[in-house]
């Protein structure tokens, strides 16, 4: 979906999550907008939060896919702190949280001080 269809439809259903998450992947891989992105999946989450009733096996997968995507944006973007973060989400929804929970704690690891993560630098050194 291009960003003007998805615009589009998105207009016809403001504030649907699932359409949310396509139009911030087309502004991740098509315009190269990490900024975009995250903020229409940040959007899309608590649009999602925000919806009242029974959530359905697709309403959990579209969680699942925002969270992960913001897993993987702000690992990318360096922020591991943010990507544990939407990981620890992205477990709750997850098919197969024990795989989640090994990259949460592959995650941790590289936060560690001991791991040389970035806790381990200190300034002046």
């Amino acid at each position: 979906m291009d960003h003007e269809s998805a615009a589009g439809v998105l207009g016809r259903n403001p504030g649907n999550p699932a359409l949310l998450f396509e139009l911030g992947r087309v502004y991740l891989e098509d315009r190269k907008d990490a900024n975009r992105a995250r903020n229409l999946w940040e959007y899309a989450v608590r649009r999602w939060d925000e919806q009242e009733g029974e959530r359905t096996e697709q309403d959990k997968f579209i969680l699942f896919q925002l969270t992960l995507y913001l897993a993987r944006l702000e690992e990318g973007e360096g922020n591991l702190q943010a990507s544990l973060r939407w990981l620890e989400r992205v477990k709750t929804v997850s098919p197969k949280p024990e795989e989640i929970e090994k990259q949460i704690g592959e995650l941790q690891q590289k936060l560690s001080p001991t791991a040389g993560g970035p806790a381990a630098t200190s300034p002046g050194r």
